[in-house]
């Protein structure tokens, strides 16, 4: 199934034939070709930008279970468009609202401990050339994957996961060039061209993140470690944390590491940093592609859309009937 990330602004969506079409702005008409979309081949659309988008359009996407995600200008999901009917999700939520509390833990602290790896991982893999004296962040983060995995409560949790955040943004910093800007993680607005693309990068992956939670039967607004977001889909950002470096990040740092982003293109201002349209188009293709690249999962190539939908059946087996939940594991 096809992922369809529609950015930029002044586009039209519409039907036509049983066909999605998505018509290129007056402006662009003589130049840029109009795109034709079958529905049946669509597994998830995202909308950044403003955009029209016909009646028609929407009811053949949501009749054919297709999930509508709208992005703010930083990637942030600002709403979801669900088909009605097209997920049990509802059927479970009580299910899902009354795990014990030691069964949550139990996952929160699999699913920490497992990103902290992933982090260690990419760490690794991208300062295997740099010099000995830079910081050893690999190995302070497996000390804090070992703390996660016997934590005693989420607050224990938080605190160790955010300690792990902070080395591994401080090893980024060291091999993301000066120019940048770049000093750790902010949000809400991102700051600096490296916090604009993570943020634009996980709304992309969130998108794809609830559909697969939602595929799996499970519903989003029941987290195990991150229960107390408010207002939020709290399931969303817990398994979310499996699949930002090895999906994102990557990501970020290899369009760095060959320099096709240069700090230069972006828009800082006191509303923070944003990414230009074309960049926008390039990066979301980016990440599009690496989401449909293979990966060796249980001993078979899958891509990770697969293995992110493979993992979601997982998790909602641990939830719903009890079993080991085992998160996904970038090596």
């Amino acid at each position: 199934m096809e992922l369809c990330c529609i950015t930029g602004y002044g586009k039209r969506v519409r039907r036509e034939k049983g066909l999605i079409v998505i018509d290129p702005p007056h402006s662009e008409k003589e130049k840029v070709k109009k795109v034709l979309l079958s529905p049946e081949g669509l597994g998830l659309v995202l909308i950044s930008g403003d955009h029209d988008l016909t009646t028609s359009a929407i009811r053949s996407l949501l009749q054919n279970g297709i999930e509508l995600v709208l992005l703010d200008r930083y990637g942030s999901p600002e709403g979801y468009l669900l088909p009605v009917g097209k997920s049990p999700v509802i059927e479970h939520a009580e299910r899902q609202r009354n795990v014990a509390g030691s069964r949550c833990l139990a996952i929160a602290r699999e699913i920490v401990g497992q990103a902290i790896r992933n982090k260690a991982v990419l760490v690794k893999s991208i300062m295997k050339n740099r010099p000995d004296s830079m910081p050893d962040c690999s190995r302070l983060l497996n000390m804090l994957e070992e703390k996660a995995r016997s934590a005693r409560s989420r607050n224990e949790l938080f605190g160790i996961e955010g300690t792990a955040t902070r080395h591994y943004y401080a090893g980024l910093c060291t091999v993301i060039p000066p120019s940048f800007g770049f000093n750790g993680r902010n949000r809400n607005p991102p700051r600096d061209p490296v916090n604009a693309l993570l943020s634009y990068g996980y709304g992309i992956l969130y998108g794809v993140i609830r559909t697969a939670l939602v595929k799996a039967r499970l519903s989003p607004f029941y987290g195990v470690y991150h229960a107390e977001y408010r207002h939020q889909e709290p399931l969303v950002y817990d398994f979310i944390e499996e699949f930002r470096q090895p999906v994102v990040d990557r990501v970020v740092v290899t369009l760095i590491g060959r320099r096709q982003v240069s700090p230069d293109t972006f828009t800082i201002s006191g509303g923070g940093c944003r990414i230009p349209d074309d960049m926008k188009k390039l990066y979301a293709h980016a990440v599009l592609e690496r989401l449909e690249a293979c990966y060796q999962y249980d001993g078979k190539p899958l891509t990770f859309r697969e293995i992110i939908d493979a993992q979601a059946r997982l998790l909602a087996n641990a939830l719903l009937e009890g079993d080991y939940y085992r998160p996904f594991a970038y090596r």
